[in-house]
């Protein structure tokens, strides 16, 4: 499964991007101020992928990522 990243504040939400109601899911969320990092994590589930996005990502490469508009992959 693929996961994307939303984050708002110190709240990071992962959603299986195959799922069919993830859209209405990221736009509620886009509505509620989250914002959608340049990320896709592949993972078995939302834990295993939270657990990869916080041990292989700093705030820096997220942050240089949106800068130059390219996508990370972990």
């Amino acid at each position: 499964m693929e996961f994307c990243v939303l984050s708002k504040d110190n709240i990071l939400i992962l959603e299986d991007i195959s799922c069919s109601d993830t859209p209405e899911i990221i736009t509620s969320l886009f509505k509620q101020g989250f914002i959608l990092a340049p990320v896709l994590i592949k993972a078995n589930n939302v834990e295993d992928a939270r657990r990869s996005f916080i041990n292989r990502f700093s705030w820096e490469e997220l942050a240089n990522a949106l800068k130059s508009k390219t996508l990370l992959r972990g």
